[in-house]
């Protein structure tokens, strides 16, 4: 199907030839039907924008419209280039992004700090996003051999301190009190507490740690 709107002199029964703008050589159609009448191009317009949304005609496999109307223009959503499209628009950016201008794009925006908001939008829009495995290898390409600043790695340690378990901790015994039953245990270790009391490693390292009280129950009984 085809959805859209149509202006012309005659009769709307009368205009029997034009059956829309589509690009689809597979699309053929022979039937024409006509959904309403309007007095003046606007309105037209308008009913056609909303029946464009409520249809998503864009991305619905049902219909040959490639674009979504709206009432400032066209939407693109669900339209994809050609292969042949796609290599012009690489060959021609080659040629508009040079080395120099490349330069000065990266001196422009050498140290330039972020705010917060700009952070959290960029952060919204990639979340969910799954990469490829393609896009993951080229990541993981341009990581390797990578140096790291002394400032940063002093920066990624002040940022992750007391968020990781420290592993000599884990070692130490541990005397744990239960809050409902009043059962005290003593462990060589918080992994031996971890595999007797089946509870999470990360939760009562927090509890040995002081950061939470509780763990399934379990307290901390100083020694």
């Amino acid at each position: 199907m085809y959805i859209g709107s149509r202006t012309c002199k005659c009769k709307p029964k009368e205009d029997t030839k034009y059956f829309g703008s589509f690009r689809d050589k597979t699309f053929k159609p022979d039937i024409k039907k006509i959904l309403k009448v309007f007095n003046t191009r606007e309105e037209a317009f308008k009913h056609e924008s909303y029946l464009h949304f409520v249809l998503d005609v864009a991305v619905n496999p049902r219909f040959a419209n490639r674009a979504r109307v709206t009432t400032t223009g066209f939407t693109w959503l669900g339209q994809k280039h050609s292969p042949e499209t796609i290599q012009k628009l690489k060959e021609a950016s080659k040629k508009t992004f040079t080395e120099e201008r490349k330069q000065r794009l990266i001196k422009a925006n050498k140290n330039k700090k972020l705010t917060k908001e700009h952070i959290e939008k960029l952060r919204q829009s990639n979340l969910g996003k799954k990469r490829s495995a393609e896009t993951r290898q080229k990541i993981r390409e341009k990581a390797i051999g990578r140096k790291v600043s002394k400032a940063t790695r002093a920066l990624i340690s002040k940022q992750s301190k007391g968020k990781f378990i420290n592993r000599k901790d884990q070692s130490k015994p541990i005397t744990l009190l239960h809050t409902k039953t009043g059962e005290v245990r003593s462990f060589v270790s918080q992994k031996e507490a971890v595999r007797v009391l089946n509870v999470h490693q990360a939760s009562l390292n927090r509890v040995a740690c002081k950061k939470q009280q509780t763990c399934k129950g379990w307290k901390l009984v100083e020694n």
